[in-house]
């Protein structure tokens, strides 16, 4: 069994992943986290530790150790995978029933069929769906970014230099991403874990490093599974590129055209009027030696491949194939395929249902209607309405706080001022185990000189803010103004937890709707 471990990737800052490097034209990110960046941040950390020999080209060149890109997790934790083009669905038509989350019945899949279904006895035209990942559920992920333009500063007059606008187009901090490092079986174990480790904690990722992007917090998950391979299908294979596939010739050089030979099926066929493919071309650049490498060729991301396999084909074996992934750069997880997928098996996508709140779990009995239960029901919550309550007063007088801060500074609302959103994600991640420890405890963890997340060093944490008749840190106001059993925080660890976690989620809001 190969080596496998899912990585959480949280952008704690703005980060930029350039879909390509030319100059011309208007800068745009990729909308995931390249492996190539995780491969390129491990190696910035390891390399010079490992034998450049053997350890070091096992690592990072020879494509039996892969760094998977990173995927988008919705709000529920679950992976978006990137959208299949072999979906359509009829212009002009709505296709989410909610924020959100696509419509099946206006989602078609042209693998089957060529036409949409007539409507008032008038054909449909039909619109390939391009943008976003879609969960198993069903749920249609965006990340956000958008362009910020910049200008250079002339070194001599430490002014805008003449003629050097640029933008570059990042992905928003506070956004969760899932990325994989997998091996192969016969790899080190201890080595893998090297590499684990190296991508663990805070790191830079993307362009402008240096400068105020890219910052991001990576956090190994074990229980985390690949996608299964859906049943087969009579007559043919469905190949779903969940990355970039870069692919060569009998000759060696790049081709965008797939052939049966590529996956281990000789004899078989491509069945081109039930294949969607996208294409593009780039120059990654290699900040190790400041250059460009060389221009690759790659079948895009989402890209639905129909194959008529070989009558006696081994379906294990092709599954073993693909496993490890396909193709050229596999280090930088291209190559990333799923076998015959669940959501493009029929003419329309099935998704599973989502779990929510107010649902039993299966097998088990919904709550019984009785004056009794009720009665106990509204016991237990009243320790979370109380905990909810004083979030909202905390979230309250935070905002006076800070808002009186601001005009001591003389800092407009159009600036960033104070903590910014992924620290007080930071402070939302530290409650989150709070439940099994003391209030006390966890107040101390928060503001441990050390190992917290709110220090009075901190930037956005140390900003000047009237206390009585004098002015201290945000960050000693906080420490006193969060401290259980003051204005009535909870001082029980559950409602302590609860109380930061409502907080924290509150504030994060007001920050992004500009009110903080």
């Amino acid at each position: 069994m190969m080596h496998r471990r899912a990585l959480e990737i949280e952008l704690l800052e703005d980060a930029v992943f350039s879909a390509r490097a030319a100059t011309e034209g208007g800068h745009e990110t990729l909308d995931r986290i390249p492996g190539a960046a995780l491969l390129g941040a491990a190696a910035g950390r390891l390399y010079a530790e490992l034998e450049l020999g053997t350890e070091a080209f096992t690592v990072f060149h020879s494509g039996r150790l892969r760094f998977g890109d990173g995927l988008p997790l919705s709000a529920s934790g679950r992976v978006g995978w990137p959208v299949p083009l072999a979906w359509h669905y009829p212009k002009n038509t709505r296709i989410e029933d909610e924020p959100g989350r696509f419509r099946p019945e206006v989602l078609f899949n042209f693998q089957h069929q060529k036409t949409l279904p007539t409507r008032n006895g008038r054909s449909q035209q039909p619109k390939q769906l391009r943008q976003g990942y879609v969960t198993a559920s069903g749920e249609w992920l965006r990340p956000t970014h958008d362009l910020r333009l910049k200008t250079a500063i002339d070194p001599v007059t430490g002014r805008a230099a003449e003629g050097q606008l640029f933008g570059y187009d990042a992905l928003h901090r506070g956004q969760r991403f899932r990325a994989w490092v997998e091996a192969d079986a016969d790899l080190d174990a201890a080595l893998f874990e090297r590499v684990v480790e190296a991508l663990t904690g805070e790191v830079l990722l993307g362009r402008s490093r240096s400068a105020e992007y890219g910052r991001a917090r990576i956090t190994p998950i074990s229980n985390d599974t690949r996608p299964a391979p859906g049943p087969a299908h009579e007559g043919h294979l469905t190949l779903w590129l969940l990355s970039d596939l870069a692919l060569a010739d009998a000759h060696g050089q790049p081709t965008l055209q797939p052939a049966p030979e590529h996956f281990g099926l000789k004899g078989g066929r491509i069945l081109w009027e039930r294949t969607f493919l996208r294409t593009r071309r780039y120059s990654p650049w290699n900040a190790a030696r400041g250059g460009f490498d060389r221009e690759r060729l790659v079948v895009v991301a989402g890209s639905v491949i129909t194959l008529e396999p070989p009558p006696d084909y081994d379906r294990e074996a092709l599954r073993r194939r693909l496993e490890p992934g396909i193709g050229l750069y596999r280090e930088a997880g291209l190559g990333r395929i799923w076998l015959d997928p669940p959501l493009l098996a029929g003419e329309q996508p099935r998704f599973e249902p989502t779990e929510t709140a107010e649902q039993p779990a299966a097998g088990m009995p919904g709550r019984p209607s009785h004056p009794l239960v009720d009665w106990l029901m509204k016991q237990d919550i009243g320790w979370k309405e109380a905990a909810e309550q004083a979030a909202r007063d905390f979230e309250e007088k935070y905002l006076e706080r800070l808002a009186a801060a601001r005009r001591l500074a003389g800092i407009p609302s159009s600036v960033d001022f104070g903590p910014s959103r992924s620290q007080w994600g930071s402070v939302l991640q530290k409650a989150k185990g709070g439940d099994a420890q003391t209030a006390e405890a966890l107040h101390r963890a928060l503001f441990d000189p050390t190992n917290g997340v709110i220090k009075e060093q901190g930037e956005g944490w140390n900003i000047e803010v009237r206390v009585e008749r004098a002015y201290r840190p945000l960050a000693a106001w906080l420490r006193e103004r969060l401290r259980p059993g003051t204005d009535g925080i909870p001082a029980d660890a559950r409602g302590y937890a609860h109380f930061l976690r409502t907080a924290a989620r509150r504030i994060q809001d007001d920050i992004q709707r500009r009110r903080a």
